[in-house]
């Protein structure tokens, strides 16, 4: 893995070069930054003639709920420019950015809108919201020289910005992405660093994806087995027929981990979005408490390290399996603030329910036409409890089957067709169709590239998506919040390995999530900014893949 990343990263370095110089651009860290960097494109932009320039005698404006943002614009920037912007109350009429809220402007920007007026004596920055002044400071970035993402102060650069008018707001509400600990470990410091990259690219939900047969990664209190015995794994341990506790280590977030994270989180106004996989994916569960199986005696008679290999990947949904999953979705919400909880829903092999005599009986009991019927009577459950609980459920396109509660919301990821289904059923919905969102797939061929799942969705592809389905009329579209990219981990075992499958391939789809829809998207212009990006790319450390 090494080696192939580091030949395309010294590619990729060839390659910006080259970008830079067919632009006529001198090497950046010596100039001033330029309005042709910026992903994703703003709703509407004007330029104007001389830069605004950044010095240490520049101050920052900021009043009531805005210092917050002001003092993020500071902190962001002062790694890089070797001095601190000063913090006032009042803006001055020379070199001074003011943040300002402005809380009449919602109505026609909604929560993330802004406006970002940039001329030579100072910068405006007016939102109705705190989230639209974070996203606005995101484009100030993006319009100073690359190097103001680096960590360490960059020597000879002019720190000048472009004037420019700027009014901007996204299309789609829901910008996500996918992250898979539960088949590889992802350490809090790297998950960090993932959400500081997809905030600055304005993207505003992260799921994670903390359990299923190969790995439980949440803390539980009222079930500690879930960890001491479910967190002990990884795929690759499982795929070399590898008990628990042999290969590499597994791992699990403590609540105070995920508290911080989703305090981290917050304050890049990014969602974490948490997903527990039920009824099917549940095989760490299972190992630690053997009585969520079809056939517990059998569990139970083997050591845990034995039990990866020996369940059926689906519980039994007995009253005791759907109250012990509720026990877990109540500490759930306890950590998450998410309005949506995710609980998966999908691939759950419904034929071990057919050879089961129990939970035939049990079908009969509750008088349910079949197993189908058997998987939607156990998400009603989750549903309602959810929905007694303030929170909405979200489930993969399975969960359609045999009818859902109205605040249901579902993410279609078997194509577009369970996306219409939901919409025209008035169930809000999220693309997530491997098609163009599965960044576990190949970008390229496979035997140049890093080990993947299968697959193909290179670029172009990703660019050219459009969220909304030819086969919803304009009165259903609405329903469409936006979409999701998967990072699914079977194959991802590094943090540079899941930077390179999710960049630039995520600069794309914030495009496609954030700008305002065109007849023809302009692809040669987003590589081109995407040189630009790439610079920025690599002042963060982001091993990415080349185009």
């Amino acid at each position: 893995m090494k080696t192939t990343l580091d030949r395309t990263w010294l590619s990729r370095i060839l390659s910006t070069l080259a970008a830079s110089l067919c632009l006529g651009a001198i090497a950046p860290g010596v100039r001033g930054g330029s309005p042709d960097g910026l992903i994703p494109r703003p709703f509407s932009m004007q330029g104007h003639e001389g830069r605004f320039r950044l010095s240490p005698s520049t101050c920052v404006a900021a009043s009531g709920v805005a210092t917050n943002e002001a003092r993020k614009l500071v902190e962001a920037l002062a790694p890089a420019l070797g001095f601190r912007m000063k913090w006032v109350e009042q803006p001055a009429a020379r070199d001074c950015i003011a943040l300002e809220i402005e809380a009449s402007m919602r109505e026609r920007l909604g929560e993330e809108g802004y406006e970002l007026d940039v001329r030579p004596e100072r910068v405006v920055v007016r939102a109705p919201a705190p989230a639209g002044l974070f996203y606005a400071i995101q484009t100030l970035r993006q319009l100073l020289p690359p190097a103001v993402c680096g960590s360490e102060r960059a020597e000879g650069v002019a720190w000048e910005v472009p004037a420019v008018q700027i009014v901007d707001h996204p299309r789609f509400q829901w910008r996500g992405l996918l992250v898979d600990p539960a088949r590889h470990f992802i350490p809090v410091r790297d998950l960090e660093r993932y959400l500081d990259v997809m905030a600055m690219h304005k993207l505003n939900r992260l799921q994670i994806h903390l359990t299923d047969d190969q790995g439980w990664r949440l803390e539980i209190r009222k079930y500690p087995e879930l960890v001491r015995l479910g967190a002990g794994m990884d795929f690759t341990a499982i795929q070399r027929g590898a008990g628990a506790g042999t290969g590499r280590a597994g791992g699990f977030y403590s609540q105070d981990e995920i508290r911080h994270l989703v305090r981290y989180a917050a304050e890049r106004y990014v969602t974490l979005v948490p997903e527990i996989e039920m009824p099917a994916h549940t095989g760490a569960a299972i190992v630690a408490y053997p009585m969520l199986g079809l056939y517990p005696d059998k569990l139970t008679a083997l050591a845990p390290e034995k039990r990866w290999t020996a369940h059926e990947g689906v519980v039994a949904p007995r009253p005791r399996t759907v109250a012990f999953f509720q026990d877990v979705l109540a500490e759930v919400v306890e950590l998450f603030p998410s309005p949506l909880i995710h609980i998966g829903g999908d691939e759950a092999n419904i034929e071990h329910w057919k050879k089961s005599t129990e939970m035939q009986a049990f079908i009969r009991e509750r008088d349910l036409k079949d197993e189908a019927g058997l998987h939607s009577w156990f998400i009603r459950q989750m549903d309602e409890y959810l929905t007694g609980r303030g929170r909405q459920l979200i489930g993969w396109d399975e969960i359609l089957q045999g009818g859902l509660a109205p605040g249901a919301v579902v993410m279609s990821w078997r194509g577009e067709e369970g996306g219409v289904a939901a919409a025209r059923a008035d169930h809000a919905v999220i693309m997530a169709p491997t098609s163009h969102t599965y960044f576990d797939y190949y970008q390229g061929p496979a035997e140049k590239e890093p080990k993947a799942i299968g697959g193909f969705v290179p670029l172009e592809k990703v660019f050219r998506y459009e969220p909304i389905p030819a086969a919803l009329g304009p009165d259903r579209a609405r329903y469409v919040l936006g979409a999701q990219a998967q990072i699914w981990g079977e194959f991802i075992s590094t943090p540079e390995h899941r930077l390179y499958m999710t960049y630039p391939r995520a600069c794309a789809l914030a495009e496609v999530l954030w700008a305002p829809k065109v007849e023809e998207r302009d692809y040669a212009g987003f590589l081109r900014r995407l040189a630009v990006d790439a610079e920025r790319l690599k002042h963060l450390q982001v091993r990415y893949r080349p185009w």
